[in-house]
């Protein structure tokens, strides 16, 4: 005969010895002593091609095209940026910075840069794992999608230059996105302290600047 079931009841207490038997790694756990969540958030990759920031890092940039295209004003064009870095991550912020107005060795012979934060539940920078670096590959994703598109307009975009976190903050302060709170941390309105700065886009499009 078939075996009856035991109803709503009992799935719950199935579920529930279930969930109790396995612990995935992508679900982070209440518990602090959780072996699988700490390796995906601090163990170091054996093999950095199993991190996407080391994948997007050495990816090559394509060319520029070389006819530039009709451009609305600056103003127009710095809304169509930051909308498309929203569409592909909805939490970012962005903002733009006038290059002229900084050290010129921070320029790099670019009059712009769009910086963008995004959410960071660990820091990338003191979490090496699979999952500590998060963070990291939205900051880079971001930035490298917009400046492909900027290279199809015809304008110079590179995500290539090396950039320190601290003049990655000083430029997000600068274009408006962030500020520092009494205890010295960067603080995003949208994102709290919690947060990570992407990726600098330097570029030559013109935009109209913030902060």
């Amino acid at each position: 005969m078939p075996r009856r079931s035991g109803g709503l009841s009992q799935l719950r207490d199935d579920l529930s010895r279930v969930s109790g038997a396995l612990r995935l790694p992508w679900k982070r756990s209440k518990h602090d002593d959780d072996p699988y969540w700490e390796a995906f958030i601090n163990r170091p990759a054996a093999d950095v091609r199993n991190l996407i920031p080391e994948i997007i890092g050495k990816a090559a940039e394509g060319n520029i095209f070389p006819t530039p295209s009709e451009l609305h004003s600056p103003d127009v064009m710095a809304s169509h940026l930051k909308e498309l870095a929203r569409y592909l991550d909805a939490t970012s912020v962005t903002g733009i910075v006038d290059l002229s107005k900084q050290d010129p060795e921070l320029a790099h012979g670019f009059p712009y840069a769009a910086v963008t934060a995004v959410h960071a539940d660990n820091d990338p920078y003191v979490a090496p794992g699979v999952g500590g670096q998060t963070a990291k590959q939205d900051g880079q994703f971001v930035p490298f999608i917009v400046a492909c598109w900027i290279r199809e307009l015809g304008y110079r975009g590179s995500v290539k230059i090396e950039v320190s976190r601290e003049q990655r903050e000083h430029l997000a302060v600068a274009a408006g996105i962030a500020t520092r709170d009494r205890d010295g941390r960067l603080t995003v309105p949208k994102l709290g302290t919690r947060v990570h700065i992407g990726e600098i886009l330097f570029t030559d499009l013109p935009l109209q600047a913030d902060g």
